[in-house]
């Protein structure tokens, strides 16, 4: 019961255990006709095929009953059960000579009638359906002894089984109760569990934000000449300042069409051309039109990041970008012959292939691998596949609290 909403977990405990009870009570017919064919067997000249026939009218009942489960297909039950009850007891008692066998066979029958279960939608009439179940059963069978002139037999089974109804659906209630006290404890720690990972998932976003916009327009405004700012830097460093003091960023983007993912790409290689990096495309850059939106943002910003740590530290200015698309997944991969790197020689404080590249795509379901050495260049592969999408960065209301 843990898990399910308070209000429906009452409806759902007593829906569950009159199905299970559905379910025993198609047991019990298909018994009780084993049963008798195996008697027939055992002993040809007693016949019991007419019990057998009885009983199907009864397991079609159980398939309409279970098909609707209202009110009423319970009572149609009951009253087509309770006359399949009569007719197979009349026969049980008239060829099955054994007492304690007969008396087995006509609780087999009676069985499905406490079973019935009603609508299922309050444990309490679960009970006084099952009730009303062996009622009906009880009085079959006793019109039948009537008629039969045989001996009276005590149903010991069928009382066994409404016992056991009544057992279940205590325990299910006192369960239920447990679940709903207990309820409102477990939904509040998901809340406070859903809202941390809202704030992680903003504060990993901003810090790559940050580190991809300010701290990569420092270095560049470190190494510019003296004299004015060049005029694409200064488009760029305004173009982020408008973008970090806004809230676009903290929304699920939209779908975009293919086009616009292809626009995003072409516009974030035009930024990395102009700060004088040499990029060649190859692959297919359209397969990215087919990747979630949030998956097209974080794949875009942090090929960018890669061609930035190009620019900065590779000591060349070119590098290749390839997008290809297996069906499965979309995979870029930024290559440069400059003069590679150990990533477990670098500082903790260097942020850019950890929290720009890696944990970014890591967000969208993504996967990255990296070779380099020293002197050989580097190599940064980034998978993403598709249907992956971002965790959303926007905080739900209260979350502030």
């Amino acid at each position: 019961m843990l898990g399910i909403p308070t209000h429906l977990a009452p409806r759902v405990n007593a829906w569950s255990t009159v199905r299970a009870f559905h379910a025993a009570a198609v047991g019990s017919v298909l018994v009780a006709a084993v049963s008798l064919l195996l008697f027939r067997f055992d002993d040809p000249r007693v016949a019991v095929v007419p019990a057998v026939l009885a009983l199907l009218p009864m397991l079609a009942m159980i398939g309409v009953h279970v098909q609707f489960s209202t009110w009423r297909s319970a009572v149609a039950f009951l009253l087509v059960g309770g006359i399949c009850a009569w007719w197979c007891a009349v026969v049980v008692l008239r060829e099955v000579p054994v007492p304690w066998v007969a008396s087995y066979l006509l609780s087999l029958v009676v069985v499905p009638l406490v079973l019935v279960g009603g609508a299922g939608a309050v444990p309490g009439r679960v009970v006084l359906w099952s009730i009303a179940g062996l009622v009906v059963g009880r009085v079959a069978t006793s019109i039948a002894t009537a008629q039969t002139g045989g001996a009276g037999h005590p149903l010991v089974l069928a009382w066994v089984t409404l016992a056991f109804v009544v057992a279940i659906v205590l325990v299910a209630s006192r369960t239920t109760a447990r679940s709903q006290r207990v309820q409102p404890e477990l939904l509040r720690s998901a809340r406070e569990e859903h809202v941390s990972a809202y704030r992680a998932g903003v504060e990993l976003e901003a810090s790559a934000i940050l580190h991809d916009t300010v701290l990569n327009h420092l270095g560049a405004i470190s190494l510019a000449p003296d004299g004015p700012m060049d005029a694409q830097l200064a488009r760029t460093v305004e173009a982020d300042v408008a973008m970090l003091t806004g809230t676009e960023w903290l929304a699920p983007a939209p779908q975009p069409d293919p086009g616009a993912a292809v626009d995003a790409f072409e516009h974030m290689l035009a930024d990395e051309r102009a700060e004088g990096l040499e990029v060649l495309v190859t692959g297919d850059p359209a397969a990215m039109g087919r990747l979630e939106s949030d998956a097209v943002t974080a794949l875009v910003r942090a090929v960018g990041q890669c061609l930035a740590n190009v620019r900065k530290h590779a000591g060349t200015d070119t590098a290749e970008v390839s997008v290809f698309d297996d069906g499965v997944a979309c995979t870029v991969m930024v290559v440069d012959d400059g003069r590679g790197f150990d990533e477990q020689q670098t500082g903790a404080d260097r942020m850019g292939l950890r929290n720009s590249v890696r944990e970014r795509i890591g967000r969208v379901g993504g996967d990255v691998q990296v070779w380099s050495s020293p002197g050989t260049g580097t190599s940064v592969m980034m998978t993403v596949p598709h249907g992956a999408r971002a965790a959303a960065v926007a905080v739900p209301d209260g979350a502030s609290s």
